[in-house]
């Protein structure tokens, strides 16, 4: 009698810090915690922005001249982009940090597999994975 394991029983599942691991294992706890720890530090950054840009709105200005009265209102427009953007990152990240409390964190919306823990550490506030996300994209694109 062999004593050996069958070959495939032996492969060990690579670690998250081995080159070799694929890139469709789930976070571990400890990168879990990393994630949390990034999204409430991009939450304290971004609840600081809107502090400030709330403290520095002004009445619009107006000008003789329509180009100067153009460029004034351009760059109204652009902070109005940029706290809806803000607004909406920290819509997203509140609600990872709720789904990180449920356990539900880190599973696409679309398909309800992990979502891997490479697209969590670039975009900690994923709702999708990355297949999902193109599926979902070239459907918005045909319409």
């Amino acid at each position: 009698m062999s004593t050996t394991a069958h070959p495939r029983q032996s492969r060990r599942r690579p670690l998250a810090q081995d080159p070799g691991r694929t890139c469709t294992e789930p976070a571990t706890t400890i990168q879990r915690l990393q994630l949390w720890a990034e999204l409430t530090k991009q939450r304290a950054m971004l609840l600081t922005d809107v502090h400030l840009s709330l403290l520095t709105d002004e009445e619009p200005e107006m000008h003789s001249d329509p180009v100067d009265q153009a460029s004034t209102e351009f760059g109204q427009d652009l902070a109005i982009q940029v706290k809806v953007w803000t607004f909406d990152k920290l819509r997203h990240i509140e609600q990872a940090l709720r789904l990180m409390q449920t356990n539900n964190y880190g599973r696409c919306r679309r398909c309800h597999k992990e979502i891997p823990f490479e697209r969590l550490s670039v975009k900690p506030d994923a709702l999708f994975c990355v297949p999902c996300l193109t599926l979902i994209e070239h459907g918005a694109a045909r319409n």
